[in-house]
């Protein structure tokens, strides 16, 4: 086993970072930011199964080295990727294409635009609006001693700021696709401001096509006003050659009301950290997680629920599928504060094994620091049923189309809670395209398109 520190990664320095923010404009508040994050990432050691938080995720066999970091090289990317993926809602709102190291390009409705509706590029804001950004940006995303997180303040090099404004109920998807096609690190960066009484429903997906080593280090930050309703979707379909570590993020005030979905597919190794805080009384999260690993794929989940104040209320649930030598982790936290009485939260998560290689380790946990509450968890881990087989089996269903069966009705709970239809639907076949054999086509056009 490699157990090397990672010192940095090839062509990122202090050096090279403030020369390249310098000639870029950006103001000197967060270029000084920049260099003490950088300096923070070089002292840090390299997570290790022996930290609670990597205990089942061996990031030290990592060949990290060979991701030299793509926007702060001295020569650019060549060109831009000719072709995108599509979207997973058929009609979006507003559509916005992230082409890493190319830059942003948003298609908002005129309508939308005049009623105040931002999408534009972070670094933009940055230059050119930087007092929007000087109090928040960063202020989530990074967990403490923690490398990686430290190494994305440093280098974030490319990011998306989402403004809702007050008082609106936006119609249909805003959807985000990342596709990440040059080999090499990344660190996106997208910073969403949902303001008082907006409804909003935002699906992210990230992509890079198989084949590319592609190293993504993200974050997300949601910053939800009081009284906000967003419904924001997370989709990881990366290709197996690539590494994906990302923190989610979601600030709430009162009253705000944020239903979350991880859906985690592709990479080599996968890892998403997210939180929710909630802030302000009355707020309440609905964070849902689905993922389906195969082959030797290792998915990677860290939740926290905080609450902060009273009377907030949290419900999350993550239901996984493994198959072949995969292997998942989920370690949830349900976190109480002191005098946060009349907290009610609830944690579950459940995994299904389609093969005795399979691996899940699932860990809850329970910080409780006030006595007025209502707190449980649970977690489940097993194969399929001996008895669910022998009754499809029964009714005529070969063994692989009975698996098949129980799986996609395994996902069923958390995918009806999937809107709009046309997202649930794309939703489903991502997840049916990882069956064996020919069981895919079966599940390709079964969802329910109605609401």
């Amino acid at each position: 086993m490699r157990t090397e520190t990672l010192i940095t990664l090839p062509g990122l320095t202090a050096e090279r970072i403030e020369r390249i923010a310098r000639a870029l404009g950006e103001p000197e508040w967060h270029i000084e930011r920049r260099l003490e994050a950088f300096e923070r990432f070089l002292q840090l050691p390299l997570p290790s199964p022996k930290q609670e938080d990597w205990r089942y995720t061996d990031i030290t066999t990592l060949h990290l080295e060979d991701y030299p970091a793509v926007a702060w090289q001295d020569a650019p990317p060549a060109n831009p990727p000719a072709q995108m993926p599509p979207f997973l809602v058929e009609k979006p709102v507003i559509r916005v294409y992230h082409r890493a190291g190319f830059g942003f390009e948003a298609q908002i409705p005129d309508e939308w635009r005049r009623r105040g509706i931002q999408v534009r590029d972070l670094r933009e804001v940055l230059l050119n609006d930087s007092d929007r950004l000087a109090a928040d940006l960063g202020r989530l995303a990074p967990i403490p001693g923690d490398k990686f997180s430290v190494l994305h303040t440093a280098a974030w090099d490319s990011g998306l700021y989402v403004y809702l404004p007050p008082n609106l109920e936006l119609d249909g998807v805003i959807e985000i696709i990342h596709w990440f096609e040059t080999p090499g690190a990344h660190f996106p960066h997208t910073m969403i401001v949902a303001e008082q009484s907006i409804g909003a429903n935002i699906v992210q997906s990230f992509f890079s096509p198989e084949g590319a080593p592609v190293l993504v280090l993200g974050a997300v930050e949601v910053f939800c006003a009081p009284n906000s309703r967003l419904r924001h979707t997370l989709v990881q379909r990366m290709g197996r050659e690539s590494l994906f570590l990302t923190s989610v993020d979601y600030e709430q005030q009162r009253d705000s009301s944020v239903l979350s979905l991880t859906v985690g597919l592709g990479g080599k190794l996968a890892r998403v950290v997210l939180q929710h805080l909630m802030n302000g009384q009355g707020a309440e999260a609905r964070p849902l997680g689905l993922f389906f690993g195969d082959d030797q794929q290792h998915l990677d989940f860290r939740t926290l629920q905080d609450h902060r104040v009273g009377n907030t209320v949290s419900d999350l649930l993550y239901k996984g599928v493994l198959d072949d030598e995969a292997q998942s982790v989920f370690s949830g936290m349900i976190r109480v504060h002191q005098g946060a009485q009349h907290t009610d939260a609830y944690q579950a998560n459940r995994n299904l094994l389609v093969s005795d290689r399979a691996r899940a380790h699932s860990i809850p946990n329970l910080e409780i620091g006030a006595n007025e509450v209502r707190c449980t968890h649970g977690a489940t881990v097993g194969p399929v049923q001996p008895d669910e087989m022998f009754y499809l089996r029964s009714r005529g269903l070969d063994p692989a189309t009975a698996e098949a069966v129980i799986v996609m009705g395994f996902f069923e709970q958390v995918l009806r809670e999937v809107k709009p239809a046309d997202l649930r639907l794309s939703i489903q076949r991502l997840l049916a395209s990882k069956l064996k054999g020919d069981a895919p086509r079966y599940f390709m056009d079964l969802a329910e398109l109605s609401d």
